[in-house]
């Protein structure tokens, strides 16, 4: 049984027989407390303000029907729909070059297409994919920045 499906049970166990369904980004990683169903945003994610259908992967948008077999109902206060009703639902996280010092793009360097999440401890910064042991607290967001060769990450301004 997958860690994300076990959360989910032990958080199912614990609402009992409340009417109000879970908040998905409690759904938490036991060992660092971040949300193991909820994606790092920055601030100003979209409000989505509804209850979605998950099940241990994915999340879709309720119907009129509820949920399907194996799907379980869970709040999204912020997050989106994409076209094919897959939700995603976020956590919002400081954008890392508002709090800390960042580097000038050097000379020559495009910004990259995507921003991402990163983890970041004692000034070293990881992807937040790569961070398998990332709290909550050390996950940052770069608007622009650089994976370099030891797998580090550099945000610039």
């Amino acid at each position: 049984m997958s860690i994300i499906t076990q959360t989910i049970f032990i958080l199912l166990a614990i609402v009992g027989s409340s009417t109000e369904p879970a908040d998905l980004c409690d759904l938490v990683d036991p060992k660092t407390g971040t949300p193991t169903m909820c994606e790092a945003h920055p601030e100003g994610a979209p409000r989505y303000d509804e209850v979605a259908c998950c099940d241990d992967a994915l999340c879709f948008e309720r119907d009129a029907r509820g949920c399907l077999d194996g799907e379980q109902p869970y709040y999204c206060e912020l997050g989106d729909v994409g076209a094919t009703g897959i939700v995603s639902c976020y956590f919002e996280v400081p954008s890392y070059c508002e709090l800390f010092a960042c580097s000038q793009a050097p000379a020559g360097y495009q910004a990259m297409p995507e921003a991402n999440g990163m983890c970041c401890n004692a000034g070293i910064c990881w992807t937040l994919w790569d961070a398998n042991d990332c709290e909550l607290q050390d996950i940052y967001w770069c608007y622009s920045g650089v994976t370099n060769e030891d797998g580090t990450v550099t945000c610039f301004d």
